[in-house]
């Protein structure tokens, strides 16, 4: 990380992670991403009937919902999810904070593994049709984009501890929020069974919306570590110990294709604590999904099952 973005990154110490996001937008050459796509189904399209609501929202107030209820409506909705994870390609974009005026962009897509269900497939975006490009590797430390959207899959939702927290508004749709406990420890990072945080599911069509999350327990054991930061012996004033160091993980699910919420922006951040508790940014990656497109899909086998 060159010298400028070191000071930048020192100088927002305690700005907010969206700012750190517009920055490196900001810093970037070119035109800026398309608009997020109306809400609604495509013209020409019969309409799609959504799923019967779990409960009644009230605006304003905090309602009663059986959770048992919503997570088997959200399982019928997976269904949906599992049904395109191995038909859509998209245009993914990826920047960071190492070189933020740089961006690469790959052609992204799920593929069946042995040794998992499904993983990301990418190869370099050419804009040429036809044109055959091996497959690039990446190596991340945090879970792909679309894994989210299977979590609540039958086989898979009783792998979390669910709670209700209530219901919010977001992107101008009211939604479920429930929070989800990793039923795994943390160790590379790489699968959503090691997140733990909260998830905004549509009231309406139980679509995904926003899933905010960050390493299971991280929250205690920052706790530990800034104490002992804290307690550690000191050059003049300057502490000897190792600063506390932490992850967050924020996507949104924002693009629309046949009634469905797919995601459009991912973002990982990677953060130190000082004396006081307070964020010092590190480093910022941010994922942005684009031009789905869809094949061998009919929308019957979607939402009328």
């Amino acid at each position: 990380m060159g010298g400028g973005l070191r000071w930048l990154l020192a100088l927002a110490g305690a700005a907010s992670f969206a700012w750190a996001a517009d920055s490196i937008a900001a810093a970037a050459n070119g035109p800026a991403p398309a608009p997020t796509p109306a809400r609604g189904p495509a013209p020409g399209k019969p309409p799609v009937p959504a799923p019967t609501p779990a409960a009644a929202a009230t605006p304003g107030a905090t309602a009663t919902v059986d959770l048992d209820p919503l997570l088997k409506s959200l399982g019928q909705r997976a269904h949906a999810y599992e049904t395109v994870a191995l038909r859509f390609v998209c245009i993914e974009s990826i920047r960071t904070t190492e070189d933020p005026k740089s961006e690469r962009r790959f052609d992204y897509m799920y593929v069946e593994a042995q040794e998992q269900r499904y993983r990301p497939f990418r190869q370099a975006h050419t804009g040429r049709l036809g044109k055959t490009v091996p497959e690039t590797t990446l190596s991340f430390t945090f879970p792909d984009a679309f894994s989210w959207t299977l979590m609540f899959a039958p086989g898979r939702q009783k792998l979390f501890h669910f709670r209700y927290a209530g219901q919010e508004w977001f992107s101008l749709r009211q939604a479920h929020v429930l929070e989800f406990t990793a039923p795994l420890p943390f160790t590379t990072g790489t699968t959503i069974y090691q997140w733990s945080g909260k998830i905004w599911v549509d009231i309406e069509n139980f679509n995904f919306l926003k899933v905010e999350a960050e390493p299971g327990n991280q929250t205690e054991r920052l706790k530990d570590q800034l104490r002992a930061y804290r307690q550690a012996p000191r050059f003049l004033v300057f502490p000897m110990g190792r600063k506390p160091q932490g992850l967050g993980y924020n996507i949104t699910f924002l693009n629309e294709l046949h009634s469905l919420s797919l995601p459009d922006q991912l973002e990982f951040k990677a953060f130190t604590l000082n004396l006081q508790g307070q964020e010092e940014w590190e480093s910022l990656t941010i994922l942005r999904y684009s031009g789905y497109q869809f094949f061998g899909v009919d929308v019957r086998e979607l939402f009328l099952k």
